[in-house]
């Protein structure tokens, strides 16, 4: 059975890589788990950088970083334009022009760009024959059978025998190969691929 390419429903944007924040001093509280993201900018004490997604956020030299795509759990994902990272919300201070990081926009393009580079290193060493592969939501699919040359990875899916998945669509997620679909969405496309 061979599939094409499924969302990637459940990995923080797929594209987004979490990146450790740089101390700061005065740095605002995160807003209470579970609260709203357009709380955060409420959550934070008096004098913080005020955050709600669409924000323009600058690095610790004045000049833009980028803008925050979104607030959810107490993290900020910002979009430089060219990378994706999510920091604590706390790591956002305020600024003279308005919310500010440590980092400057070439600083984080880095260090978002290292990460990507030791994950896709990761993947490589541990996507073997032999390796247990997972959905993103933690549930076990099957041993890897084989790694092609086509880019495809096949498993033994623990109910439907033999399948390919492409390989672009799998990471190290929580130190486990990870398919980046979560368990439903591969099962419906399974049961799919059988009735057809």
């Amino acid at each position: 059975m061979k599939f094409g390419y499924l969302a990637a429903a459940a990995f923080a944007a797929g594209t987004a890589f979490t990146v450790p924040a740089a101390a700061q001093d005065a740095a605002p509280a995160a807003p209470a788990e579970g609260a709203p993201a357009a709380d955060a900018a409420a959550a934070a004490p008096a004098g913080a950088a005020a955050i709600a997604a669409g924000a323009t956020v600058y690095g610790p030299d004045g000049a833009e970083v980028g803008t925050i795509a979104s607030l959810e759990g107490g993290n900020a994902t910002i979009n430089t334009g060219s990378v994706t990272a999510t920091v604590p919300a706390t790591a956002i201070s305020a600024g003279a022009k308005g919310p500010t990081i440590g980092w400057n926009k070439a600083q984080l393009e880095e260090a978002v760009s290292g990460q990507a580079e030791a994950s896709a290193a990761a993947l490589e060493t541990a996507l073997v024959a032999g390796a247990q592969v997972f959905t993103v939501d933690g549930q076990p699919v099957g041993p890897v059978k084989e790694v092609n040359a086509a880019g495809m990875v096949v498993v033994e899916h623990s109910t439907a025998g033999a399948i390919s998945l492409p390989k672009a669509q799998f990471a190290m997620h929580q130190d486990k190969v990870t398919f980046m679909a979560t368990a439903a969405d591969l099962n419906a496309a399974v049961a799919g691929q059988a009735a057809s």
